[in-house]
């Protein structure tokens, strides 16, 4: 099974429910009878907020030399054989500025640090065997900018469709020295591998609110990108679903589940790396009202 495909089908199942309610929603939507009570946000003309989610990571990497006629690569589960963090927290601020009833602009922001050092080790990383120290960090960080355009609003409900830009900062670091054997060689030295690069990439999306009451409703916001920006291709999949209470005018709360999955590729003429980046868990998150 490929490395593409293996991560792939841990994470399908995942992200089904937030598109399935986010359909199921959009029908009920479109057939919602007027209600007296003002849906969780009516009024609202900016929002600013601050996250948390706890979630499992399950990532893979792939280096290729391409100079090298036997094309030896480098295979790392950072959580399975280099004890990298599975279970970790990322950090979340978004904000939304309602410029009128159909118009809006948004942006959003999370950050991953992780780090795992190893000592004594004996690994063999697909073509490569490593006898003595590794260590990996992660430092990636995601950065979102979108319009959006209501496609429809009534006293509960509203739907609204994003486009915008996606930035991935990916920032992959794989160090090891000690003994390296290559095609049958073995030679004490080191191994220097980075996955470092910032795309901008294009992006579009859907987002859904529902109002049970004028404290309680539901979001569920499901995001695609896709495209090449020099060396890196990408394709992104983000779905999130939300139980939204507001306390106050001016402060409310989100909390729910949260998943993300990547595919990216890095090539040149040296090199190509492979990284298949994902996670699910819990998100909560505080959202201050204007």
């Amino acid at each position: 099974m490929s490395l593409k495909s293996a991560n792939k089908k841990m994470y399908r199942y995942h992200a089904w429910p937030p598109v399935i309610l986010l359909l199921a929603f959009a029908v009920k939507a479109a057939h919602a009878e007027p209600a007296t009570e003002q849906p969780l946000y009516k009024s609202t003309r900016f929002a600013i907020g601050i996250g948390v989610a706890l979630v499992k990571f399950d990532t893979k990497l792939k280096f290729t030399d391409k100079t090298r006629s036997t094309f030896n690569s480098i295979f790392i589960d950072p959580e399975g054989n280099l004890n990298l963090p599975e279970t970790s927290s990322v950090t979340t601020f978004y904000g939304v500025w309602h410029i009128n009833q159909k118009h809006s602009l948004g942006l959003s922001y999370f950050g991953v640090n992780r780090e795992s050092s190893l000592f004594d080790i004996d690994e063999t990383f697909e073509d490569v065997r490593v006898e003595g120290s590794a260590k990996i960090t992660d430092t990636t960080n995601f950065y979102r900018v979108s319009y959006g355009y209501t496609l429809f609003d009534d006293y509960r409900s509203k739907i609204k469709f994003h486009a915008g830009i996606y930035g991935l900062d990916l920032k992959y670091v794989f160090e090891a020295e000690g003994q390296i054997t290559q095609d049958g060689v073995t030679t004490p030295g080191q191994i220097d591998e980075e996955a470092k690069v910032f795309a901008p990439l294009p992006l579009i999306g859907v987002d859904l609110w529902y109002s049970f009451t004028s404290k309680w409703g539901i979001n569920t916001r499901v995001a695609f990108v896709a495209g090449s920006y020099e060396d890196l291709s990408a394709s992104v999949l983000q779905t999130g679903l939300n139980a939204q209470y507001r306390f106050t005018k001016h402060v409310g709360i989100a909390f729910g589940l949260a998943y993300f999955d990547a595919d990216v590729v890095i090539e040149d003429d040296i090199e190509k790396t492979d990284i298949v980046y994902g996670y699910d868990g819990a998100f909560i998150g505080m959202h201050f009202i204007f």
